[in-house]
């Protein structure tokens, strides 16, 4: 999979007109990453699509051969050692992600990245675009299947429009409909406890979302 190049090469689209929330900075911080086996191996979702998701140290260490680690190498193994590689591919479409799984107070979520994105993108298009995280939760069935689900901006929207929370972010878009968070990792934090304590039934509805079935494991 080469991930190593494609990381420190990136060439990917930033999802801005997507229905998921969207930050700038991570919604993890590093004493919350909780490395969690049962998410390895080949999926097919509920959208017909193909899912291979493999230990990001394990395919870093692949692709670096005998090459011995050079001190940006080292500092991105450090970084992502306990993430994952997520291929997903669509419609003969493929998209990359670079996702870090963390855990508060027993909740499991992740962190989800671009990394590449099969498309015929301009060059001029290309330069426009950013890099933004998203957050996903997830819970494992007990047919072991995976339901993962976006966190869905228009919660977010309505809930900001209500003035029921207050946490940095800035509105983007030709229309001004769309909410890019600015918040540190350490307040996004604090926005998903208080998020995940709410009396709302219906906090976890979401557009985006996938019901992941094991083809087989990665060992």
């Amino acid at each position: 999979m080469k991930i190593k190049n494609t990381i420190l090469v990136i060439a990917s689209i930033l999802l801005l007109s997507s229905c998921v929330v969207k930050s700038l900075n991570p919604f993890y911080t590093k004493e919350t990453i909780s490395f969690d086996k049962k998410f390895l191996g080949e999926w097919k979702d509920s959208d017909k699509g193909k899912w291979t998701i493999v230990s990001f140290e394990k395919e870093f260490k692949k692709d670096l051969g005998s090459e011995k680690m050079k001190e940006d190498d080292l500092k991105l193994f450090n970084e992502y050692k306990n993430s994952y590689y997520v291929q997903r591919k669509h419609k003969g479409r493929e998209a990359l992600f670079l996702a870090t799984p963390f855990k508060i107070n027993n909740q499991t979520f992740l962190d989800f990245y671009p990394l590449e994105f099969q498309d015929d993108v301009d060059n001029l298009l290309e330069g426009h675009l950013i890099y933004t995280h998203s957050l996903v939760k997830y819970d494992v069935n007990k047919n072991g299947e995976m339901e993962v689900k976006w966190l869905d901006e228009k919660k977010i929207e309505k809930l900001f429009k209500e003035k029921k929370i207050k946490i940095k972010h800035q509105i983007a878009g030709v229309q001004k409909d769309k909410y890019l968070l600015t918040a540190s990792s350490k307040e996004l934090q604090k926005f998903i406890k208080k998020y995940m304590s709410s009396n709302d039934s219906e906090k976890w509805n979401t557009s985006t979302k996938f019901t992941l079935s094991k083809i087989n494991a990665t060992k």
